[in-house]
C-alpha cells in the first residue's frame, strides 16, 4: 500500500489548497469575528464549480481519492461549502454529475434536520433496500436555525418517491461507503482546522506571562488531538485508494470516536471565548458535533466494521 500522493494528485492537492486559502476571510467587527453560526463560502463554491473540481470523481484516472481531497480542504475552510455530496457521494454513486448543493439522507433522517436540505437542489434517501435520487423542487423544506455551523433544513411533508430515480442492487452498499468515506475526510478537515486554530492561538494567549503554548502539557494534549486528526486522514485515503466498505467504515469510526477528545481540547485551550460566536474555533467544532453523530454515530460504524470484518 503506498500512500504517498503521485505527481498528478500532488497538483490536484496544491491547486485546492490555493483555491482554500484565498477564502479564509470573515467579516469582522473590530477584533472579533462578526458573530454568526456559519458564513457560507459562496465565492469558494463558485471558485470550484468554474474550474470544475466537483466532477474530479468523474474525471479520467480520478476517483474517490482526489474527491476526497477536495473534500479535506474545504471542510478546513472557516467557511462552509457542500463537498461530500456533490464531489464524492453522488457522482460515484449514480456516474453523473448531479444539480448541486446535494442533501444526502437515510429514510428515518427525514422527520430530522439535514445538512444543506434547506438549499439542495437533490436529495438522495437510503431507503434500506434501496437509494432514491430526486429534485428537491416539489419538496417542502423548512429551514432550521442551529448552534451547529451548516446550513440545515427539515421536510415539511414526506417526499413523493414514486418518480424517483433508483439506483438499483448494491446502491445501498456503496451509498454507505462513500457516505462513510465523505465523513472521514470531513471530520478530519474539521479536526486539523481547529487544532491549526488553537495551536496558533496558544502562542499568542499568555498565562502568568507566559504564552499557553509554552506549558508541556498542553503541547502534550495538542500532539495527541494531531495523531487523532491525521490518523483520521490517513485512514480515509486509505478507504478511498481501496475501495473497501470495511476501510470506510473503520475510517468513519475512528474520527467520530476521535471527535470528543479534539474538541473537548481545543476549546479548553481556548478559553471561555471559544464558546463565543465572535471566536472562529466555533467555525470547525459545532461542524464535529452534529458529523459525530451522522449515520448513527460510532456506534453505528462499530457496528458496521464488526459485521464486515466478521460476517460469520
Amino acid at each position: 500500500m503506498d500512500l504517498e500522493l503521485n505527481a498528478d494528485q500532488r497538483a490536484l492537492h496544491e491547486a485546492i489548497i490555493n483555491i482554500v486559502s484565498r477564502h479564509q476571510e470573515l467579516p469582522r467587527i473590530g477584533p472579533t469575528v462578526k458573530p454568526v453560526t456559519y458564513y457560507e463560502g459562496e465565492a469558494l463554491s463558485r471558485e470550484l464549480e468554474a474550474g470544475e473540481f466537483f466532477s474530479i470523481a468523474l474525471t479520467e484516472g480520478f476517483g474517490a481519492l482526489e474527491a476526497g481531497l477536495l473534500v479535506f480542504e474545504a471542510a478546513r475552510s472557516p467557511q462552509v461549502v457542500e463537498t461530500a455530496g456533490s464531489a464524492l457521494i453522488a457522482p460515484l454513486l449514480t456516474g453523473e454529475a448531479l444539480p448541486r448543493p446535494i442533501a444526502v439522507a437515510r429514510s428515518e433522517d427525514l422527520t430530522r434536520a439535514v445538512r444543506f436540505l434547506d438549499r439542495a437542489k437533490t436529495l438522495i434517501i437510503d431507503l434500506g433496500d434501496d437509494v432514491a435520487v430526486l429534485s428537491t423542487e416539489q419538496l417542502q423544506v423548512r429551514p432550521v436555525h442551529s448552534m451547529f455551523a451548516y446550513p440545515l433544513g427539515r421536510l415539511e411533508a414526506a417526499p413523493d418517491l414514486t418518480r424517483a430515480r433508483r439506483v438499483g442492487a448494491g446502491g445501498v452498499a456503496k451509498l454507505s461507503r462513500l457516505w462513510r468515506l465523505a465523513l472521514a475526510f470531513e471530520m478530519a478537515g474539521a479536526m486539523q482546522a481547529a487544532i491549526d486554530f488553537t495551536t496558533d492561538y496558544v502562542k499568542s494567549r499568555k498565562v502568568f506571562a507566559r504564552p499557553v503554548g509554552s506549558y508541556q502539557a498542553v503541547q502534550h494534549r495538542l500532539a495527541t488531538d494531531v495523531q487523532k486528526a491525521r490518523g483520521a486522514y490517513w485512514l480515509a485515503l486509505k478507504a478511498a485508494w481501496s475501495g473497501r466498505e470495511l476501510d470506510a467504515a473503520a475510517a468513519a469510526l475512528y474520527a467520530q470516536e476521535a471527535v470528543g477528545h479534539v474538541i473537548y481540547d481545543t476549546h479548553q485551550f481556548n478559553g471561555a471565548l471559544g464558546m463565543t460566536l465572535e471566536h472562529a474555533l466555533h467555525f470547525w467544532t459545532f461542524r464535529l458535533r452534529i458529523l459525530e453523530g451522522e449515520l448513527g454515530g460510532a456506534t453505528a460504524q462499530g457496528r458496521a466494521v464488526a459485521t464486515l470484518a466478521w460476517p460469520a
